[in-house]
């Protein structure tokens, strides 16, 4: 597979006649979609009588429904069991890859790698166009055939189970960025506050912190728009979650807040802190929480400036990848160390904590099984304090503590 210095993201994702959730990839790119995220490519879907006997197989464009006929098997064919592929509309479904490609989708998918891929015809062609153009693709590939699909990806593909959470690690937490971005309503932003050790951002329907960045931490620049944020959108506040200043990820992440901490959010008040109680094995914590050595004794701390006893912050991802728990400060979202302890907590218990935590569901997909924000109740309080430089603790009486915990139907759609 010839491909250009674009970085190759291709998976196959493994099936059997076993496999019940057959659908998984149309509800993978679906999701991704509502996420805000451009989709293209073609699933299939087996059509069946009024007596539940199959009559049918139609190609179905993901983004735009557009369906194929691309078998109709008749009574001689079933008795013969010869095969009724329609070559040609077969051929007419490689029009949604096509304009998936002319729209440079931000995923692919496509169902499947058959007989004709193969054999180097169908749908080849198209994936590979994919491949090469950098559009992370997802091929649904019969378990029989993992050995031809690794030669026609250059062995260059994942492989990959046909489970949401493994499509979801596939996909990375590096996007919950932009996706918390894509989240944010356009709705006029009352209060913008950038203070020592706080940034808010107050909207029509709550009100958002984030921690903030130290003057002198690379890639700080004086903010250019600086007295123009008050009025303007919400969601246009939320994009700053994407750039890579540190004063700008702070306004964003509080502007995302600002749309999921609601001031009508209801939750748990269990302390995030306790969420990790009884959990057997060892437990790493990213950030010194005042009274943490009582609540977990012997978790494994890590903190930028270590003292006696603490790690460094370079330890983080081999800590959290051999823990079975692991608590992290909502913190290194603004610091952009967040999507890297994820990937290296696949297995781990992980638990956000923080005033600056966005209480947003979405999340857990991404491996966050607890999230524990701050809900202001009082938005001029809390706006003063972040004004006068308070810290987290100086914030609690504007607000409560919120714990969200990852619900059983997040596994699957």
């Amino acid at each position: 597979m010839s491909t250009s210095n674009k970085h190759i993201r291709i998976g196959g994702v493994l099936y059997t006649h076993e496999t019940t959730h057959r659908s998984i990839l149309g509800d993978f790119a679906n999701e991704i979609a509502r996420r805000g995220w451009k989709i293209g490519g073609v699933v299939q879907e087996l059509l069946f009588d009024d007596k539940g006997e199959r009559i049918g197989v139609d190609a179905v464009e993901v983004d735009t429904g557009t369906r194929y006929p691309i078998s109709r098997p008749t009574e001689e064919s079933k008795v013969s069991k010869t095969c009724t592929l329609d070559r040609a509309a077969l051929t007419d479904a490689t029009t949604p890859l096509r304009n998936a490609l002319n729209n440079e989708v931000d995923l692919m998918v496509v169902e499947k790698f058959g007989e004709q891929e193969r054999e180097g015809s169908g749908l080849a062609d198209d994936i590979l166009s994919a491949v090469a153009d950098g559009i992370p693709t997802l091929v649904a590939v019969p378990a029989s055939e993992v050995e031809k699909w690794n030669e026609f990806s250059g062995y260059m593909g994942d492989l990959l189970p046909s489970n949401i959470q493994d499509l979801w690690r596939w996909w990375g937490p590096h996007k919950l960025y932009r996706e918390l971005a894509n989240s944010v309503i356009d709705a006029p932003v009352k209060r913008v506050v950038l203070g020592l050790n706080w940034t808010l951002v107050e909207g029509p329907n709550g009100c958002g912190l984030a921690q903030s960045p130290s003057k002198d931490t690379p890639g700080c620049k004086s903010l250019p728009h600086a007295g123009s944020f008050a009025g303007n959108s919400l969601r246009e506040l939320a994009e700053l979650a994407t750039s890579w200043n540190p004063f700008e990820t702070a306004i964003g992440i509080a502007a995302v807040n600002a749309h999921w901490n609601r001031y009508d959010l209801k939750g748990s008040d269990e302390n995030g802190l306790d969420s990790l109680k009884g959990v057997d094995g060892p437990i790493a914590v990213v950030g010194r929480f005042p009274g943490i050595s009582e609540r977990l004794p012997g978790a494994n701390v890590i903190e930028r400036s270590p003292q006696d006893g603490e790690y460094p912050e370079q330890a983080a991802e081999n800590l959290i990848g051999e823990s079975e728990g692991a608590i992290i400060t909502a913190s290194t979202l603004v610091n952009r160390s967040l999507p890297n302890l994820l990937s290296a907590g696949r297995n781990t218990k992980i638990c956000l904590v923080g005033p600056g935590t966005p209480l947003a569901p979405d999340l857990h997909v991404h491996g966050i099984d607890t999230l524990s924000g701050l809900v202001i109740t009082d938005p001029d309080g809390a706006a003063q304090a972040v004004a006068e430089g308070g810290g987290a603790k100086a914030l609690k009486k504007f607000g409560n503590f919120v714990t969200l915990k990852e619900p059983i139907s997040t596994s699957s759609f």
